[in-house]
């Protein structure tokens, strides 16, 4: 039999056998499975391609009269290489962690009907994000207390006079880049959301100075008593002001703007019976005096004002771009009074006992980006707000709650072609998205983050990442903008096959009549095995 005819028998068989002085001395073979390489007895090696050394055999012939001719190397490879090793996946989120319940919001809250979301995976993206370049303001979240058995309310799930009610309310506000919270308080006598303020004080002292709240007095503390004959409501309202001083605003977490606390009010200053100098005569720690509405900027004994979500009964897409306008434009004229914007999603009050089907529309959260805008079209970083109010952090019976997430109507499907990954949304709008990010996974459960990519942007290529051979699953996340709801895609199927085995063969012998002869080497594809064979 030829050498050459040998050879090829050989290569054929995947083996070495005896063919003369052309024995093949060395093989190296494309293992079955994508994360191991055979060695030359056929077993598994590891996760890198290796192979053996070649060795040059012993001609049967003497080394004096012929040149031995080389020797035969069969190299395979898998996908990666020794310096570019393949991709493995090493799970470090799941499925679940990435969709579920991220929220301080109890996953037991299912009802939507005033557009609260049920509680989900939301945006951590900061908040900061959708101001203007460069600002430095300080964003606060409009917080009620009022949750939970004896609140008299609605249940939603949560119980606001717990300290870990209290824990995770202000870590879920921090991990959104929230600044700090202002709290509804309906005075001392209201024990429950007293409570609920106290554990918000104590958590918020433990935060190393990164989160502040402050005490807003509403109007129904000294309700009754401003419309009860014979009962002093100056002196009710001077009573209830003097211990939100001397119980929250000597804490260090305290807000505090030029040194003075600072005290909100909702409508109190709108009550009859009232003498506001008398109050603020007695009054102990000089506060600042913070009203709802632009006649916080005129009133003599006040600091400032804030803006809070208009409601236009005759249009319930009337968002407020009128009522904010209006406000901001009237806040340049009183530069030395304390100005917070303010921001909503929207407004049902129909779960609510007082409700009178007052509806602003959420419009799959454009109304919450909106107002913000609205913000960036009156200030920028040599002219910034006092603060950002969101209006609000859980009030959920008049469905402007942000706890759980605002929805933005995005749905996300997606398909792998090839080695590419598409997707695209349908539902809402895109720029309710901050990014979209790509996770893979082996068995459809444990994810492992291939990137991030950003808005504008629909597809992947998958080839860069070099996966060993292995079915896949593929799932794009839609991350929302800041407090919207993040939309994860369906499971989507990826294969990554067996490379072909495929024979690259060069021939190389001595011419006739000479001694020997230089010999050729093909340098084969990392999934092509390549061979030398010797001339006869």
């Amino acid at each position: 039999m030829s050498k050459l005819a040998c050879a090829l028998l050989a290569l054929a068989a995947v083996c070495s056998t005896g063919c003369g002085s052309g024995n093949l001395a060395s093989k190296s073979v494309l293992s079955g499975q994508s994360s191991s390489t055979a060695t030359s007895s056929g077993t598994a090696s590891g996760s890198t391609t290796e192979s053996q050394s070649s060795s040059t055999s012993t001609s049967n012939q003497s080394s004096s009269s012929t040149v031995a001719p080389p020797t035969p190397v069969v190299s395979a490879g898998t996908t990666g290489t020794a310096a570019n090793p393949a991709l493995a996946v090493s799970p470090t989120t799941t499925l679940a962690a990435e969709t579920g319940n991220n929220t301080s919001g109890s996953s037991t809250w299912t009802n939507t009907s005033t557009g609260n979301a049920v509680p989900g995976n939301v945006s951590h993206v900061d908040i900061h994000k959708l101001l203007y370049a460069g600002e430095t303001t300080k964003v606060y979240a409009h917080y009620l207390g009022w949750w939970g058995p004896g609140g008299g309310h609605i249940i939603n799930g949560t119980d606001s006079a717990t300290l870990s009610q209290a824990h995770a309310t202000i870590s879920d506000m921090m991990s959104r880049g929230i600044d700090g919270l202002i709290i509804d308080w309906y005075g001392a006598g209201n024990t429950h959301i007293n409570q609920a303020s106290l554990y918000i004080k104590q958590d918020a002292e433990t935060r190393s100075g990164q989160f502040t709240f402050a005490i807003m007095e509403d109007q129904g503390a000294v309700h009754t008593c401003a419309y009860t004959a014979g009962c002093d409501a100056t002196q009710a309202l001077i009573n209830d002001l003097n211990y939100i001083v001397t119980t929250y605003a000597s804490s260090a977490a305290y807000m505090r703007v030029n040194g003075q606390p600072v005290i909100f009010t909702f409508d109190t200053e709108n009550l009859p019976n009232i003498n506001w100098t008398t109050v603020m005569s007695s009054v102990q720690g000089n506060p600042k005096i913070v009203l709802r509405n632009d006649q916080g900027f005129r009133l003599s004994f006040t600091s400032g004002s804030y803006s809070w979500v208009p409601i236009n009964k005759a249009n319930p897409n009337d968002w407020g771009q009128g009522y904010l306008d209006d406000f901001y434009a009237t806040s340049r004229s009183y530069p030395t009074e304390m100005v917070l914007a303010g921001t909503w999603k929207g407004f049902n009050d129909n779960l609510a006992s007082w409700g009178q089907d007052r509806v602003v529309n959420q419009d799959c959260g454009q109304t919450w980006l909106t107002t913000f805008n609205e913000i960036n079209k009156y200030f920028s970083s040599s002219h910034q707000p006092q603060a950002v109010q969101l209006v609000t952090w859980n009030d959920y019976e008049e469905g402007t709650e942000i706890e759980t997430g605002i929805d933005n109507c995005v749905s996300v499907s997606g398909q792998a072609t090839g080695s590419t990954l598409y997707w695209s949304i349908s539902g809402g709008q895109e720029n309710t998205i901050d990014h979209y990010t790509v996770f893979v996974s082996l068995d459809g459960q444990n994810l492992m983050k291939l990137t991030d990519v950003p808005v504008g942007t629909h597809q992947l290529s998958l080839s860069s990442y070099d996966l060993s051979p292995a079915n896949y699953t593929l799932f794009v996340k839609a991350v929302g903008q800041p407090s919207i709801l993040n939309k994860m895609s369906d499971a989507i199927p990826f294969t990554v096959a067996q490379p072909a085995l495929g024979v690259n063969v060069t021939l190389s012998r001595p011419a006739r009549g000479s001694r020997g002869g230089s010999s050729t080497t093909s340098t084969a594809p990392s999934n092509m095995l390549a061979m030398t064979i010797p001339g006869q």
